[in-house]
């Protein structure tokens, strides 16, 4: 689902609603485009229908957890780089002049299986916490009157949220013929009791 604004009034739209009525070389119609990520509060609120509030707090929902990825990122440069150089002290080039002359390689980093892989805290917003509520309320409306769809985004709502039992009756009920790589991070993160968002977009 996607949502579009008008760019100079306050109006939004769900792109699957437009209906093409003529064609035209130019027009004096407000220019259109994806609503940005500062609107979407907006949007939200102004919302026309529960599937425009949906589209919309999906997208701010998304938007939100960019800056814990961000921090992510830099959390798991400086272990990789801490494993790194102490992998690099334990290993020192020990070769000779001979094998130097011979070309042959000096030792190469090689990451560890029980290297640290950890997360920093992930300490939810208030904005956060009302949206993931909210939305998950809605999804799961959806759900129980048959309208799926949104099964592993609920699990990844109620996980982020801590509610990690739910988020496991969730997952459970993904269809084999969906069952992947993202699946199966949300199900590891889950029993890890792991509430950090993902690395990655859903």
């Amino acid at each position: 689902m996607r949502v579009f604004a008008f760019a100079l009034v306050a109006s939004f739209i769900m792109l699957k609603d437009m209906v093409e009525v003529d064609t035209a070389e130019s027009s004096e119609l407000p220019y259109m485009d994806r609503i940005p990520n500062d609107l979407l509060p907006v949007c939200i609120e102004k919302a026309s229908s529960e599937e425009m509030e949906v589209a919309a707090r999906l997208s701010y929902w998304r938007h939100l957890n960019h800056e814990y990825r961000d921090r992510y990122r830099q959390h798991r440069d400086a272990e990789e780089a801490a494993t790194k150089t102490a992998w690099i002290a334990a290993n020192p080039d020990r070769r000779t002049k001979w094998d130097k002359l011979l070309r042959r390689k000096p030792p190469g980093y090689t990451r560890s299986t029980n290297s640290p892989f950890t997360y920093p805290a992930f300490e939810p917003t208030d904005d956060q916490l009302r949206n993931m509520k909210r939305l998950s309320e809605i999804l799961l409306e959806y759900d129980e009157a048959s309208r799926r769809g949104y099964v592993m985004e609920l699990a990844e709502l109620y996980r982020e949220l801590g509610l990690f039992e739910k988020a496991e009756l969730m997952i459970l009920t993904v269809d084999d013929d969906q069952v992947g790589v993202t699946s199966r991070l949300i199900t590891r993160m889950i029993m890890e009791k792991q509430s950090a968002p993902m690395r990655y977009r859903m």
